[in-house]
């Protein structure tokens, strides 16, 4: 692709778009530069020029300049230029600006300064909560907040991957490195069932952006430089969103003009894309070496065994493995272009946003096209108004399939495939069955046959609001906004037919390829599908926001009452077609008409009303109280539990505002805060409380008499009485600042008491010729718990090295007290003896906890002998142990190995300890930052896939390679035909360590010089190098990633990119 050629399209057609919005702005894009006044013009004062700049060095339009001790003073202009007389007896000046520190100035014996603005990370940061905003030191609740500008370079898929281990108790997972896999959002381990989330329950938090209730794909198509600002309420806090924050609120403000002149800003990179690891697979002699091994000790068939001859030509096998046919690195880029400016009274901003991430198949590919406005006009004194327009597009390709983030059965053929098995000969797809696959398929002939699969998805959104804050009241305000926004989605998945060829066999077991066709398989008739999708939705969101805040002497209060009401709506259809009769037409109409089949029709609406409301009162701000209740009501429930109530109260103590506290000099500042409160969750499907039925077709339904006729058939049971799920939660927190600030330290411990949760009913309840599901009840309870602590430490050294470094780590926990099981999930049917312990049973709870313990290996003859002695009656699964097998710990004292020795493996799997580190440095023009995550301890295991022994059809990874044999006594892993790992046995052997130590992502800067830039007519320039998922230093496997789940899923990717960054 010539990206030159595209890059220039891209900026052409973007600055094509905002043109109109250049032209309509108040100040021109090349404007001459605004100065502002002059005051006090007296010979008696001295005159001063000065410059302003913000942490990246562009021009701060609009900050104040003041004389110390004085209200004379002046703003600075649009190139951030400030002139102003200073009095011979006072040369001190006091800069300040929104969101940036106070600076207190000496200018005696200067004429001309440049200053620098310093991120405020004091008391004073502005930080976003639900419904407004307020000052970090008035905040009482565990509030996390992420600067985007940290972020935005990271070549991440997403603002969500970007996100990992820089929040404490924000947990980042993607479920492949597959472009368009989901990446999942949890804030302290929200939990939700498996068979919940298939009644539209989630664990993931509730998503607000500027202002309005968004869906998780919405947040994921931000563009991180079109983002202002990223909070997370983790605690009570968020019942301001009453039924719908209890597993946390991640709140959005996107960014909005700033007045000054117009500027013009891109912000890209290009960079390539590779797998983490390599899967390190059997090499084709390895693989026919290790099962000829398996066959002697088994005693097979001589016709079984690789020759001397086979192995022999294996060694230089003349194949690829089939993932070297198939995988390549990829292409993955990223555009922005916005423009922003505006006077005073009227501002605007509008950004463009291109992303492609191509996948390692040939093509597999995601587009994301974004646009954001947005337009404030004051109208009168007090009154603004707020217009803003999002859309987003994304485009979604594959030829091999898009159903599956983890991609499993493709890629698994990729890698399990034998590698003496070529993928073609002669230019002809090889016919395979690789039963991991469950299925005769050839990827490569999958991807050259014309299959494909295609994803279109657009979301729009129109947002106004209007803010009064009449200058006759102070302290009052008034806010009413409305949004709009719909959704639509088309997507078809088309299989043609296709052959595949079986050649001619050779070599003594008849596993060699010749070149010579013996057959060909035609792929066709119900092998071939076309497969239409369409979906569309819309939803409606208006609020109307009293706030009034005052202070009486040392007594300050600020009251805010609200209403909001939503409306969503969301249909989907799909429909399949079989058999092709006209071929390389993918269109239905060339499908079998018989062969329709409704795939799916889903519908689901929603309406909501709420009144909510907050009080804080502080005294000196020393004493703090907040109380906040929300009213819910929710269409999702029947009459009698719509309503429900969801009431917070805090409070909050400055314990360095005290007089005994001014003393502790090297202590800046210290709170403690706690709040107790109910928070509830409503995200489950619509309407479950109505009965619900399917239509069955004349072939599937009722007899009447000896005529099959349709039925209609009740689906899943209503339950009346769902209602909302409910959480009490407590949270305990400290903040802290040290050394003159530079120093930061905050501990936060909470406790969660879930009731009420949404769950799956049983259908083994009832009985199956009722053909009806069990309903999905409010019956499960949990418990969780945790701690977070964040360590924080920023300087400016004498020789101008910024470091600024923040680590956060935390340990929670959780386990259920209630769940819903009948009689056979309590009671194990082969051993009725065998009860569930609810809460903590690992069969239920955390299967990957529960398994035989391990004892030995037993890797001689004399060993078996040794240990039959003493154990003469043992035996596992049935079977007498042999050399070369693992042994386990009879748990239950019977003399054998069975099912009823699984138990609990360790006490605990979690990590000992686990942190995120940020760690920023910058000296002049050149800036890096970097993330890494170390986890100690804690246990990690094996997949299962991993665990299997391998066959002729099946391919397994290359440390089976250090397995016992005869000539290697000392091997790390068992036979292949060890009975517990025939019988699939999870146990103690197959864990290990946790232990990861890894980078995350690292991103360096270089700001061009100004004398260089100026030169070239432009305001700023700055070149990146940056790169994610870098390195793993210390990890559990050697086979795969450790934020892998699976070796045998699309593996984890890592980027690494070239950026620039510039401003006109």
């Amino acid at each position: 692709m010539n990206y030159q050629f595209f890059t220039r399209s891209l900026l052409k057609r973007s600055i094509k778009l905002l043109c109109p919005l250049i032209a309509l702005s108040p100040s021109p894009l090349f404007a001459n530069p605004f100065t502002a006044s002059p005051i006090l013009l007296s010979s008696k004062f001295a005159g001063i020029t000065g410059r302003v700049l913000d942490p990246d060095g562009k021009p701060v339009y609009g900050a104040t300049i003041l004389v110390k001790g004085s209200k004379a003073g002046v703003k600075t202009g649009e190139d951030g230029v400030f002139h102003i007389n200073l009095p011979a007896d006072n040369q001190v000046i006091i800069v300040s600006y929104i969101g940036y520190k106070v600076q207190e100035i000496d200018m005696t014996g200067k004429t001309n300064i440049t200053i620098r603005l310093e991120s405020n990370t004091s008391i004073d940061e502005v930080v976003v909560v639900g419904y407004g905003t307020k000052k970090r030191g008035e905040v009482l609740g565990a509030v996390a907040s992420v600067d985007p500008k940290e972020i935005q370079d990271i070549p991440a898929a997403n603002i969500a991957a970007a996100l990992r281990d820089r929040v404490a108790g924000l947990g980042v997972s993607e479920s492949s490195g597959r472009p368009g896999a989901a990446v999942t959002l949890n804030v302290r381990n929200a939990f939700a069932s498996d068979q919940a989330k298939l009644q539209g329950v989630t664990n993931e938090p509730l998503y607000v952006i500027d202002g309005i209730i968004s869906t998780s794909d919405v947040f994921e198509n931000l563009d991180a430089s079109m983002v202002e600002n990223i909070s997370i309420l983790k605690d009570a806090s968020a019942a301001i969103y009453g039924a719908s924050g209890a597993k946390g609120v991640i709140l959005v403000t996107t960014k909005r003009g700033q007045a000054g002149k117009t500027q013009l800003s891109y912000n890209g990179y290009m960079g390539i894309s590779d797998a983490t690891v390599k899967p390190k697979m059997l090499s084709a002699y390895q693989h026919a070496k290790l099962l000829n091994e398996t066959y002697a000790l088994n005693n097979a068939q001589p016709t079984l065994f690789f020759s001397d001859e086979d192995l022999a030509y294996l060694k230089t096998n003349p194949y690829k493995s089939w993932y070297d046919e198939l995988w390549k690195s990829s292409r993955m880029e990223r555009h922005n272009l916005s423009i922003s400016g505006g006077s005073e009274k009227v501002t605007f901003f509008a950004g463009g946003s291109y992303q492609k991430e191509n996948g390692n198949y040939a093509g597999m590919s995601q587009q994301k096209y974004s646009f954001r406005s947005g337009f404030n006009a004051e109208i009168i004194d007090g009154l603004k108004a707020d217009v803003a327009f999002n859309v987003n597009n994304t485009k979604t390709n594959s030829q091999n399939s898009l159903s599956d983030d983890r991609d499993q059965n493709f890629y698994q053929t990729l890698i399990t495939t034998p590698q003496w098995v070529p993928i073609q000969i002669d230019g002809l797809p090889v016919n395979f069955n690789n039963i991991n696959a469950n299925s005769n398929t050839n990827p490569l002939a999958i991807i050259n046959s014309g299959y494909y699969q295609k994803q279109n998805n657009t979301n729009y959104s129109i947002n106004a609001s209007l803010n009064y804050a009449p200058k006759a009241l102070k302290g009052f305000n008034a806010r009413i906004q409305v949004s709009h926004s719909g959704t639509s989605s088309s997507g078809q998945e088309y299989l043609p037919a296709y052959n595949l060829y079986e050649f001619v066999r050779s070599g003594n077991n008849n596993q060699l390829y010749t070149n010579t066709v013996d057959k060909v398989f035609r792929m066709e008739g119900n092998k071939t599908r076309i497969m239409p999708s369409l979906g569309k939705g819309s939803s409606y969101q208006g609020n109307i926001v009293l706030q009034y805040a005052n202070t009486f002497g040392d007594h300050s209060m600020a009251i805010m009452a609200g209403a909001e009401q939503s409306a969503t709506n969301t249909e989907g259809l799909s429909a399949y077609w079989t058999n092709q009769q006209l071929l390389n037409l993918d269109e239905y109409w060339a499908f079998d008409q018989s062969t329709f089949t409704n795939n799916s029709r889903t519908i689901d609406e929603a309406v909501k009303r709420s009144v909510f409301g907050r009080f804080n009162y502080d005294y000196k701000k020393k004493y703090l109280v907040e109380v906040i209740t929300r009213l819910d009501a929710s269409s999702r429930f029947a009459k009698g539990n719509i309503w429900g109530l969801f009431p917070t109260v805090a409070t909050g103590w400055v314990v360095s505002e005290e007089n005994f506290f001014k003393d502790l000099n090297y202590i800046s500042y210290l709170k403690v805060r706690a709040n107790y409160g109910l928070v509830g969750e409503d995200r489950v499907n619509a309407r479950l409380w109505q009965d619900r039925f399917s239509v069955d077709p004349v072939n599937t339904g009722y007899l009447y008499g000896e005529t099959p006729v349709a039925s209609l058939n009740p689906t899943i049971i209503a339950n009346p009485d769902i209602s909302w799920e409910k959480h009490r939660t407590f949270n305990f927190g400290i903040e802290s600042r040290w050394f003159d600030n530079k120093l930061s330290f905050g501990f936060e411990y909470y406790f969660r008491d879930s009731y009420d949760v949404f769950d799956k009913g049983n259908d083994e309840n009832f009985p199956m010729y009722a053909g009806f599901k069990a309903p999905v009840v409010n019956y499960q309870k949990r418990k969780g718990w945790g701690t977070e602590f964040s360590l924080g430490y920023q300087n400016t050294f004498s020789n101008g090295l910024k470091l600024s470094t923040n680590m956060n780590f935390g340990y929670s926990g959780s386990y259920t007290t209630q769940m819903y099981f009948n009689k056979f999930q309590l009671y194990d049917f082969s051993y009725p003896d065998w009860k569930v312990e609810m809460g903590t049973d690992s069969r239920k709870y955390n299967t990957g906890n529960y398994g035989l313990i391990y004892v030995d290996m037993l890797r001689t003859q004399q060993d078996v002998d040794n240990f039959l002695a003493k154990n003469p009656n043992y035996t596992i699964d049935g079977k007498v142990p042999q050399v070369g097998w693992t042994v386990y710990e009879d748990t239950n004292g019977d003399g054998k190995i069975t099912e009823k020795d699984l138990t609990t493996m360790f006490e605990n799997t979690s990590p000992i300890f686990s942190t995120g580190v940020t760690i920023g440095l910058a000296y002049k023009s050149f800036s890096l930052n970097t993330n890494f995550r170390a986890v100690f301890g804690g246990k990690a295991f094996y997949e299962s896939q991993a665990m299997t022994a391998p066959t002729d059809k099946v391919n397994v990874p290359s440390f089976w390679e250090d397995h016992w044999s005869l000539e290697n006594p000392d091997g790390r892993f068992p036979r292949y035909d060890d009975a517990a790992m025939m019988k699939k046995w999870n146990s103690t052997f197959w864990a290990e360590d946790g232990t990861t130590i890894r980078i995350n992502n690292m991103v360096f800067n270089w700001a061009v010089p100004k004398n260089f830039t100026d030169k070239i007519n432009v305001r700023s320039l700055k070149l990146m190098l940056s790169g994610n998922n870098l390195w793993t230093i210390v990890a559990p496997f050697k086979h795969r990633d450790p934020y892998a789940t699976s070796l045998y899923n699309y593996p984890t990717i890592r980027t690494l990119s070239f950026g620039l960054n510039f401003g006109i």
